[in-house]
């Protein structure tokens, strides 16, 4: 992938969903580095740099080696690829024989000390890949995949837009969409703040046309939509990993995501947040439910839920940013503990995919 069409400036993170609360992958950053008031926010392989031509792909490959989910099961997918992921998830995991999916932000590989974190490089991504763990994408930037509607109107002169979320101000440099479905316009974002009216995203220069609230959404282009998530997956693949499936940075995936992402994946892990179950019937890789299993819950919450699975059978995705203090090696491994206690299978995203495909979804 070439840096070049990804040089963007990095601003901060935000997000929603968990049990019962809000979460989101890391704290909002400015452009520097500093807190800003915000919300808290693979196996290597030969792969190809084409999307996935129907939802049956994965069923079709090693079909023999998909485990069976018979009588329950969970996927753990953590996200972002900090070096927590490798000191601590990896060895937990380990001891018990259990895989687990790991979400990448390409542009974050290898870097060290950035937003207070330093993240895998492709030497840990391949020790995960060889102890059976997936290399999922988590676009190239972690950028917020949906669109946001505008809760406030908005003139030609106007230089902001009001969304219901500002997700798309914590990354300057990127062209936004505006658009009520008649009229379109393109514009760049170079700040995002709040004021007296709420969260604004900042254009470099004035709209050109009138947008009313509740009929018009601001997005990500389509075109730029394709390089968070192409480009994201070519890269993967191009250090060798297996790349069929998206985690969605904030938790933040609508139609228009889903649209654009079947083109390159087999399913998103994180379509509807805020539950780990999902029924392997009539399980749809793309309307996927996740929840933590660490943050913003309980032992007893977990515990419960793990019971559910257990006695409805369903499957369980669970989610867990690593970096946090409070998601610790042993956090990690007394929930598998609890997993292997009910007797639940541990299989990655992708597997999960594989093992329900040919249900009726």
């Amino acid at each position: 992938m070439s840096r070049e069409s990804t040089r963007r400036r990095f601003i901060g993170v935000a997000g929603t969903g968990a049990i019962g609360l809000t979460a989101g992958c890391i704290d909002s950053l400015t452009s520097d580095g500093n807190d800003e008031n915000g919300a808290d926010d693979t196996t290597a392989g030969d792969s190809s740099d084409e999307g996935t031509e129907d939802d049956d792909t994965l069923a079709d490959d090693d079909s023999d080696d998909v485990p069976s989910i018979d009588g329950g099961a969970v996927a753990f997918v953590y996200d972002d690829g900090p070096m927590e992921d490798y000191e601590a998830a990896l060895p937990a995991h380990r001891e018990f024989d259990a895989p687990a999916s790991a979400g990448i932000v390409t542009e974050w590989i290898g870097r060290e000390d950035f937003n207070d974190t330093d993240w895998m490089a492709v030497e840990h991504l391949e020790e995960l890949a060889a102890a059976g763990w997936e290399i999922m994408s988590h676009t190239t930037a972690h950028t917020a995949l949906g669109a946001f509607e505008l809760v406030e109107d908005a003139d030609p002169d106007d230089v902001r837009v009001y969304p219901e979320q500002r997700n798309h101000g914590f990354h300057h440099g990127y062209e936004i969409e505006v658009t009520d479905g008649t009229e379109s316009v393109r514009r760049t974002v170079v700040d995002s703040d709040t004021d007296e009216i709420g969260g604004y995203l900042e254009f470099d220069e004035p709209l050109g046309e009138s947008f009313q609230a509740g009929e018009t959404v601001e997005r990500y282009p389509e075109d730029v939509m394709h390089e968070f998530l192409g480009e994201s997956k070519a890269e993967l693949e191009s250090l060798g990993f297996e790349v069929d499936t998206l985690l969605a940075p904030y938790d933040v995936a609508d139609e228009w995501t889903v649209d654009i992402a079947r083109e390159y994946y087999d399913g998103i892990a994180n379509v509807r947040p805020g539950s780990i179950h999902n029924d392997p019937e009539t399980f749809d890789p793309f309307e996927t439910r996740r929840d933590y299993f660490i943050e913003f819950t309980t032992r007893e919450a977990v515990q419960n839920e793990l019971d559910h699975v257990a006695e409805e059978e369903t499957l369980g995705v669970l989610g867990a940013h690593t970096f946090k203090d409070e998601v610790t090696e042993e956090r990690i491994r007394e929930t598998l503990e609890w997993v292997e206690e009910r007797d639940l299978e541990v299989v990655t995203f992708r597997d999960a995919i594989r093992a329900t495909a040919g249900n009726d979804g």
